[in-house]
């Protein structure tokens, strides 16, 4: 038979229930709150840097926001430029005297130009914290021979103000800067 051995102990026999910790299990929640702790802060230092980086980011992002914006505007002004080229012997609103008139070309493209100005800073205005203007430069070189409209030398100047950067690019446009 199994002997009981606990008897022999002092202060009260084999009962462990007495006014004394175990040491072992007080150490074992100390190692693990203290695990949890070290956790927290390498989580709280590890967002801080994440966040760090990201906000530090945003001067390489505005360079190519600038691109964008400079590639968005040649391909818009493009597309205008493209609908007043060719044969526009049947717009009424260019011809006078039963002849295409460039006078009347260039008039019409330029309000189209700042309508554009206005529609694309409308436009950019939900998604950036950006206002960007589109204003024609010169007297374009325009064209007409038969009721055939050519333009050349459109040159437009592009504002950019936004919180981290200003900026005024002119660029030349032509009509094959449209996409079609």
């Amino acid at each position: 038979m199994v002997a009981d051995i606990t008897r022999n102990r002092p202060n009260g026999g084999g009962d462990r229930s007495d006014d004394r910790p175990d040491r072992g299990q007080v150490m074992l929640i100390g190692a693990v709150a203290l695990a949890f702790i070290v956790l927290g802060v390498v989580v709280v230092f590890n967002g801080v840097l994440y966040t760090e980086t990201l906000s530090s980011g945003e001067t390489s992002q505005s360079a190519s926001s600038a691109e964008a914006t400079e590639l968005e505007v040649r391909q818009g002004v493009g597309c205008l430029i493209a609908e007043y080229e060719g044969d526009q012997t049947g717009n009424d609103e260019l011809v006078d005297g039963g002849d295409v008139q460039p006078s009347l070309v260039e008039s019409n493209l330029e309000n189209d130009i700042e309508n554009y100005s206005v529609l694309y800073r409308n436009a950019t205005a939900h998604s950036q914290p950006t206002a960007v203007h589109i204003e024609p430069e010169s007297v374009f070189d325009i064209t007409e021979s038969g009721g055939t409209v050519s333009i050349e030398n459109v040159t437009v100047t592009i504002s950019v103000d936004s919180t981290d950067q200003s900026y005024d690019r002119t660029i030349d446009v032509r009509s094959e800067g449209c996409p079609s």
